[in-house]
C-alpha cells in the first residue's frame, strides 16, 4: 500500500511561487556583489570560445587563460581610459549647460505664447524644467560612471571564474542524480547565451560605430561616449535605443542650431529602423525562445531587482531561468510561461 505524499496542484503553485518571491528578494538585497560578478559571469561565457580556439591550436591551458585574461584586461582598460575621460569630463560639466538649456526653453515658450498658445507658469514648471534635465542625464551617466568604478572587481571576478570554469562540468557530474540531463542543462545554457550574445554584440556594435561615426562628423560634443551608448544599451530590448538617444539630443539642442538636431534625430531613427527593425530580427531569428511580452517584463523585472545591468541582462537571464524552471516537474509550467511556443496537448 503506497501512501501519497504529493501536495495538492494549487499549494504546489503557491510555494513555487513564494519560493521564487524569496529568492528575488535576497538578489535585490546582494546585488552590490551580485551585479559585478554577474556581469564578470557574462563576460567569461563569452571568452569562452577564445579559449577553445587557443587550446585547439596546441596553446597550452595556462597559456591560453593568460592571453584571454590579457586581451579582456586590455578590451576594458582601453574602454575605460578611452571612454572614461569623456564620461567623467561631460558629468563635471553638466550645470554649464543649465543656462543655455534655460534659454532655449525660454525661447520656445515665448514662440508659443507668439503662435497664441499659453503656457502657464504651473505647466513651464512641470513640463520645461531644466533642472530635471540636468538630473535625469545625471542619473543616466552615474550608472555607467560606476560600471567604469567597479571594473578592475568585474576583472578579478572574470579572472577567477574563468580559472574555476574549465572543472565546473566535472564537479557538475559529480552531483547525485541524472546527470546527463544535468549536463544537457549546462550546455544549453552555455550555448545559449553565447549565440545570443556573439549576434548581439555585433550587431550592438555596428550600431555603436554608425552612430558615433555620424554624430562626430556633425560634430556633436562627446561623440565617442554617444556611441558607446548606443553599443551598450542596445542590449536592453524594446526602449535601450530612446533611452540612448536621449542625452545627445538634448545637447546638440543645447549647444548646437536647429538644422543639426534634426540631423541628429533623424540618424538614431535611420539607424534603429535598419539595424534594430530590419537588420537585427534576420540575424537573431526566433531562436530566444521567449515571447515578446515576456521580454519586455524581463526587463522590468530584472531592472528592477539589479538596477542598469539587470536591464542589459535581462534576455539571457531570462533564458537561463527558462531551462532551469522546464527541467523540474513542479515548474515547468513557468517555463512553458515564458516560452514563444505554445506546448500541444498530449
Amino acid at each position: 500500500m503506497t501512501t501519497s505524499t504529493q501536495m495538492p496542484t494549487g499549494l504546489r503553485i503557491l510555494a513555487t511561487l513564494a519560493s521564487l518571491i524569496v529568492v528575488a528578494t535576497g538578489i535585490w538585497a546582494a546585488r552590490p556583489i551580485l551585479v559585478p560578478v554577474l556581469f564578470a559571469a557574462f563576460l567569461a561565457i563569452i571568452s569562452g570560445p577564445a579559449m577553445t580556439w587557443l587550446i585547439q591550436r596546441r596553446v597550452p591551458r595556462p597559456a591560453a587563460l593568460l592571453m584571454v585574461v590579457l586581451g579582456m584586461a586590455a578590451i576594458v582598460i582601453t574602454v575605460v581610459v578611452v571612454i572614461g575621460q569623456s564620461l567623467y569630463s561631460f558629468r563635471d560639466n553638466l550645470e554649464t549647460y543649465k543656462e543655455p538649456l534655460q534659454q532655449k526653453v525660454a525661447a520656445i515658450t515665448d514662440r508659443l505664447t507668439e503662435a497664441g498658445i499659453q503656457v502657464s507658469e504651473s505647466a513651464r514648471a512641470d513640463n520645461f524644467n531644466t533642472d530635471n534635465a540636468v538630473d535625469y542625464l545625471k542619473t543616466l551617466l552615474g550608472g555607467l560612471t560606476n560600471l567604469f568604478g567597479k571594473g578592475l572587481f568585474v576583472l578579478f571576478s572574470f579572472v577567477f571564474i574563468v580559472l574555476e570554469a574549465a572543472g565546473f562540468p566535472a564537479k557538475v557530474a559529480a552531483m547525485p542524480g541524472d546527470t546527463t540531463a544535468r549536463l544537457d542543462r549546462w550546455h544549453r545554457i552555455i550555448t545559449e547565451t553565447r549565440r545570443y550574445f556573439a549576434l548581439k554584440t555585433v550587431i550592438s556594435l555596428v550600431t555603436g560605430v554608425a552612430i558615433g561615426v555620424m554624430l562626430a562628423v556633425l560634430k556633436v560634443p562627446y561623440a565617442p561616449l554617444w556611441a558607446l551608448m548606443a553599443f551598450l544599451f542596445n542590449f536592453i530590448p524594446n526602449i535601450g535605443s530612446i533611452i540612448a538617444a536621449v542625452p545627445p539630443i538634448v545637447i546638440t539642442f543645447i549647444v548646437l542650431d536647429g538644422s543639426t538636431l534634426i540631423w541628429v534625430i533623424a540618424i538614431y531613427l535611420a539607424v534603429n529602423l535598419l539595424i534594430g527593425n530590419m537588420i537585427e530580427p534576420r540575424i537573431m531569428g526566433r531562436g530566444l525562445g521567449l515571447s515578446t511580452l515576456v521580454v519586455f517584463l524581463s526587463l522590468v523585472f530584472w531592472g528592477f531587482v539589479l538596477g542598469p545591468v539587470g536591464m542589459l541582462l535581462s534576455v539571457p537571464l531570462t533564458m537561463i531561468a527558462k531551462i532551469v524552471l522546464t527541467a523540474s516537474d513542479d515548474t515547468r509550467w513557468l517555463g512553458l510561461l515564458l516560452s514563444d511556443e505554445v506546448a500541444e496537448p498530449a
